[in-house]
């Protein structure tokens, strides 16, 4: 697409801006950048991640996957992560202009997707099992207890409160999710647990690397503004390096066959991106989020032949 079309296209003229203005996105430099902005700023990435995680549960804990339950893993996270963008603009404004742009003119918008997304999510549990739905409402409530605060207290002010809350809320999903098509062995919901809180604690954490200046000068305490750049690094390091651990547990145990591939590529491939956004010269861009939270995309999609047993 040539740049004067692209700005055309992109512009805030014409008789159609209220009726396309949701889903126009600041000015792009490409279409691919557009299609990923889109993406991203929708939620629908966070949404298709979330049933990576879901999905890859689903694998580890030995129990056919639910579509419908799958859906549910998908608009739940739309109605989350909506809610969020809207509650964290002033430090967005900072971090990511570009996103903070979208909300605020379309934060309206955005709280109605969230709602209707809840609902979608809700009646999607009901028809798979009903008395799972506390269990896909819970990361919902703690999202919104995250964003909103209780009282004048922000959750996310709280060091270390807001990664443990992210993460504990979306491994609670995806570990008890499958448990409502079948019954699980307590040994392997720990271990599945485990793995999954920890993976989202880091990548929770390597965001509010990212987003460190903004935090620092909206007062937000997180880990990287406590300990800095360096020794968050170490310690995630030191984290990650606990799932050398918990790989030979699992060998050792007979757990999880045939998926160690995926999950020693998984180690490594942390190992990567924590040297990689903890330093300095890091650049955060919209390639962040694909390469941080995707990691859950590709880990589904290189499950998938050992799960249909072409490997």
């Amino acid at each position: 697409m040539s740049n004067k079309l692209n700005s055309l296209f992109f512009s805030n003229t014409g008789p159609d801006e209220e009726v396309f203005g949701l889903f126009r996105l600041p000015q792009p430099h490409s279409f691919l950048e557009n299609v990923f902005s889109f993406v991203t700023l929708s939620s629908i990435f966070i949404g298709l991640v979330m049933v990576a995680i879901l999905y890859f549960s689903f694998l580890l804990e030995g129990t056919s996957s639910s579509s419908l339950l799958l859906i549910a893993a998908f608009f739940v996270a739309i109605a989350i992560y909506n809610l969020n963008k809207v509650t964290d603009l002033e430090e967005d404004s900072i971090n990511l202009p570009d996103r903070a742009r979208f909300v605020r003119k379309y934060r309206h918008y955005l709280m109605f997707v969230s709602l209707l997304a809840l609902n979608i999510a809700v009646v999607c549990v009901f028809f798979s099992n009903p008395y799972a739905i506390i269990v896909i409402l819970f990361p919902f409530y703690i999202g919104a207890l995250y964003s909103v605060g209780l009282g004048k207290k922000r959750i996310k002010n709280i060091l270390f409160a807001k990664n443990v809350l992210t993460a504990g809320a979306i491994t609670v999903a995806a570990v008890l999710l499958p448990l409502a098509i079948n019954a699980g062995i307590p040994t392997v919901i720990l271990l599945v647990a485990y793995f999954f809180f920890l993976k989202l604690f880091i990548n929770s954490v390597l965001f509010d690397v990212r987003d460190i200046d903004g935090d620092r000068k909206a007062g937000v305490r997180t880990i990287p503004t406590y300990l800095g750049r360096k020794k968050t690094r170490n310690l995630l390091l030191i984290l990650n390096s606990t799932f050398i651990v918990w790989i030979a547990i699992t060998l050792y145990q007979g757990l999880f066959y045939p998926y160690h591939f995926v999950l020693i590529l998984s180690v490594l491939y942390g190992y990567w991106y924590i040297l990689r956004f903890t330093r300095a010269s890091a650049e955060s861009n919209r390639l962040f989020d694909l390469l941080v939270d995707g990691e859950w995309m590709l880990i589904a999609l290189y499950a998938t032949p050992f799960a249909l047993g072409w490997i």
